[in-house]
């Protein structure tokens, strides 16, 4: 007798494992100011209907491409859902609201005019009732103090509004208040707490409502509360929002940003920092975040505005139809190719920072990949140890300068004795050559590295396989080259260098932009990492689903009718 899968029972399974019932996202933005990121958060608050995208949307498209975008289209139209808005600077003016509007005032008078003072208390006066009183969470943290911080961005002025609120951030995770400096240990995610604590109100809000819960987080600046929701939320996704540097500084200009603010502002948001430096604790690191970023968006400028909007539009669109239905369309050629130079990073032995980049060719064929680390025969850096050179032994993974300059080896020994802890922690006490030598030396200076650089790597691989740059070759890059890896790639011919972290350097004006052949410069937009396999990989098989959905009946094997085992299921 044959049995057959009832239906409906297959549309639970599969509503199950997309926890349709219980809808929860959360993304966080990234960026530097002036990159876009209130831009994205802003789309994603919209309603579908107000949404301006270029997603094809005709009956013959010409490429593979228009047809995901195409798919993408019908499930946005289906299924989109508006974000609810969590601004960190909105959960920051909480902290202000500990004290009377007037102590806060008082406490950011170098900054806060007279003329001002009354004006800022009367709003902070009135978040706070309005914070006592608040009966919607979704209300409260998504609209009401979204709209009071604005209000005091319009009375303070935008590099003012900055500066207050560089300085409370600082404050709050060094010591948990607002209104103290003084280190405190353990209270470094007192601003992530508080985020925490405001997504689990709107989620059990929304939840009691049988509503979804699509919430952005506008913006994290600091790698380790990104970490902190990666950790915390399986449905979190970290998303970068990057701008060609010249694009994001003309928009600083025109919100009235002097050269030296620019300046200052980079300083603070952009200044890669070791954690044993006591401003790590204390200042934003975009650059950290980036590093860590899930999904990258681009977000260059151009002539029509409506484009500009579209083109965002384009990107978020997919990839939340993605978050909500992986491996409803494949990779793009531009991700998948990242996605090698991603994984190559992974094999490299450097201990301050891994990147890694492919070369391929017009037609996206890689054709070398590289990741940076120490020449061939040499011991990478993570596999080295502060004991293992002071005690002489394993001398050929230590150089002659390392094992036998006395005056280095005195400050090598003075430097490594804190590091002893490190051993009975069952960890290998590693240490970089460059930091160490700089530090010794008094200077910075990239010379000192011992490794050669992640597109240097890659180079080489081609010419020493003999193979030749083919017309359009591309270079993909975790980072973005330097200037010594730019003029390389300018001669080898390459014609398109995808990146994605922009390097504080004079490489693209002075190395690249120069000369008839000049390569293009794109940044990177898509999902990388643990993102690009959670987004491709389809939960059940699109087959089994599409079954489920209309109700097709699945037939038991029986005894008499066996199922067939020596073929693939996957036609």
């Amino acid at each position: 007798m044959s049995h057959a899968t009832p239906p409906s029972y297959l549309k639970s399974a599969i509503k199950q494992i997309y926890r349709d019932d219980d809808d929860f996202i959360l993304i966080g933005l990234t960026g530097r100011t002036g990159s876009g990121c209130s831009t994205v958060a802003s789309i994603l608050q919209h309603p579908k209907e107000d949404i301006k995208h270029s997603l094809f949307i005709g009956q013959n498209p010409a490429s593979s491409e228009a047809r995901k975008e195409r798919i993408i289209l019908k499930f946005f139209e289906f299924d989109w859902h508006p974000f609810l808005l969590i601004q960190v600077r909105s959960i920051i003016t909480t902290f202000l609201l500990e004290r009377s509007s007037n102590e806060a005032v008082d406490y950011l008078n170098d900054i806060i005019t007279e003329e001002k003072r009354e004006a800022v208390t009367t709003v902070l006066d009135e978040i706070r009732i309005t914070q006592e009183k608040h009966i919607s969470a979704s209300q409260f943290y998504s609209i009401d103090l979204p709209q009071g911080a604005e209000r005091l961005k319009n009375i303070l002025g935008e590099n003012n509004f900055v500066r207050v609120y560089q300085k409370i951030g600082k404050n709050i995770r060094v010591s948990g208040s607002a209104f103290s400096e003084e280190l405190a240990s353990g209270k470094f995610f007192s601003l992530a707490e508080k985020i925490q604590n405001a997504i689990e109100e709107i989620h059990q809000e929304q939840k009691s409502r049988s509503q979804r819960t699509f919430i952005v987080i506008d913006t994290l600046r600091n790698p380790l509360e990104a970490l902190f929701f990666q950790d915390r939320y399986s449905s979190f996704y970290l998303l970068a929002v990057s701008t060609p540097e010249e694009d994001r500084q003309r928009r600083l200009r025109k919100l009235n940003y002097s050269e030296n603010e620019i300046k200052q502002l980079d300083e603070t948001e952009y200044t890669s920092r070791d954690i044993n430096d006591e401003r790590f604790y204390s200042v934003q690191d975009i650059q950290g975040c980036l590093q860590r970023a899930d999904i990258y968006v681009s977000n260059p400028d151009v002539v029509d505005e409506v484009s500009k909007y579209a083109s965002l539009s384009n990107q978020l669109i997919r990839f939340v139809s993605l978050i909500r239905r992986p491996g409803i369309v494949t990779p793009t050629a531009i991700e998948r190719c990242m996605q090698v130079a991603h994984t190559a990073k992974l094999n490299s032995g450097c201990i301050s920072r891994q990147v890694g980049a492919a070369v391929t060719d017009q037609g996206f064929g890689v054709r070398a990949i590289g990741w940076n680390d120490v020449p061939r025969g040499q011991i990478p850096c993570n596999l080295r140890s502060r004991t293992e050179l002071l005690a002489g032994t394993s001398n050929s993974a230590y150089s002659d300068f390392e094992r036998s300059d006395n005056e280095y080896l005195g400050k090598f020994r003075t430097k490594s004795s804190a590091f002893r802890v490190i051993l009975t922690n069952g960890r290998n006490d590693a240490y970089c050559f460059k930091s160490d030598y700089n530090e010794f030396k008094d200077e910075k200076n990239q010379v000192h590295t011992r490794s050669l650089h992640a597109e240097e790597n890659a180079f080489l691989q081609l010419t020493m396989s003999g193979a030749s740059i083919s017309k359009g070759a591309k270079l993909f890059t975790t980072a973005s080259p330097c200037e010594l890896c730019s003029k390389k790639a300018y001669q080898l011919g390459i014609e398109t260098i995808i990146y994605i972290d922009p390097y504080p350097g004079i490489a693209v004006d002075h190395v690249l932009g120069i000369g008839a052949i000049r390569p293009t410069l794109e940044l990177f937009s898509g999902a990388i990492g643990r993102a690009f396999h959670k987004l491709y990989t389809p939960v059940v098989a699109y087959k089994d689903e599409l079954n489920a959905m209309v109700g097709y009946e699945i037939p038991k094997m029986t005894a008499d009718k066996p199922a067939a085992t020596s073929q693939r299921t996957d036609s």
